[in-house]
């Protein structure tokens, strides 16, 4: 027997295809239906255990309380918001409609709105600047009288030292006031300090109207005393005990002229302060629009004399 031959019949016992092909089709049947037992037995048991149920289901609620807990939560910030718009419009005295329109109107409309002074503010600063010359002439009034009761020997300091401080302070706060009426100086700072000396005069007054319905004696006896040298005398002094209710009535006036200044000038500096600003801003638009003038004007101008050099 030959090599040849040996090796055929080695294989032919050996080698099957037919046999072979069954054994394989067999361990892939048998692989299938192992996964698929598998998998059939998994899905069965995440189905039937309670477990997995009832975790997911807790699951959906939280997230549901949460959902619904944000938009409480979101709808009582709106709430909140909204009431504090209107607390803010109702300190503000202005409405939402009044806002709206305000925004609305340009900056050139607000300028021309604020360069305006209406009447109402005309008689107004009459009023301001006549109170002003009245107060100029009691104050000089009163500086003149206490430099003369200074002149003598032994003065009565105590009205020396009130005549003059008060006259002083009536006197500057006045020029100061009508300085910041007639010139925008460092945003009219004299009107604001002529404001807040008009509370001093108006305690002032009332202070004056408490001591003497207080003690009204006190203030005789140390006239009395010092007659001579306040230019006073016993007809006088009895003038003036009898005219007391009318000075009461008088000082009352003043404090209530007093304080009344001091609210009015510190609006009436306000509007003049956006007057200021409105001019500032009119005068500057009015130039950069003469400035752009000139250089439309001047551009084919500028054109031509290149065309000439080429």
């Amino acid at each position: 027997m030959t090599n040849r031959q040996w090796f055929q019949k080695t294989t032919k016992l050996t080698y099957n295809p037919v046999k072979r092909k069954r054994d394989k089709d067999k361990t892939k049947k048998d692989s299938n239906s192992g996964t698929s037992a598998a998998a059939a037995t998994a899905a069965h048991d995440h189905a039937s255990s309670p477990s997995n149920l009832h975790s997911e289901i807790e699951s959906d609620a939280r997230q549901k309380e949460r959902n619904e807990l944000r938009d409480a939560r979101r709808k009582e910030r709106e709430e909140r918001r909204k009431q504090f718009d209107k607390l803010q419009d109702k300190r503000d005295g202005k409405s939402s409609k009044q806002k709206k329109k305000e925004q609305k109107i340009s900056q050139e409309e607000r300028d021309k709105r604020d360069a305006r002074l209406g009447c109402c503010h005309r008689f107004t600063q009459f009023l301001v600047k006549l109170i002003h010359v009245i107060d100029a002439i009691i104050g000089l009034a009163c500086v003149i009288y206490g430099v003369f009761i200074f002149r003598f020997t032994q003065p009565a300091m105590a009205a020396v030292i009130t005549f003059l401080t008060f006259g002083s302070l009536m006197l500057s706060t006045s020029i100061v006031g009508t300085i910041g009426f007639c010139t925008s100086i460092c945003r009219r700072w004299g009107i604001a300090l002529s404001a807040w000396s008009a509370a001093c005069i108006a305690f002032f007054y009332m202070f004056v109207i408490i001591a003497l319905l207080a003690d009204p004696d006190t203030c005789f006896n140390y006239l009395t005393a010092n007659q001579s040298v306040l230019f006073l005398n016993e007809a006088s002094i009895a003038m003036i005990r009898m005219w007391l209710p009318a000075i009461y009535i008088a000082c009352a006036c003043l404090a209530v002229v007093e304080t009344c200044r001091f609210f009015v000038l510190r609006k009436l500096r306000n509007t003049l302060l956006r007057y200021d600003a409105a001019q500032r801003s009119i005068t500057e638009r009015s130039k950069q629009q003469q400035d752009s003038n000139r250089t439309i004007l001047t551009a084919p101008l500028l054109e031509d004399d290149q065309s000439w050099v080429v």
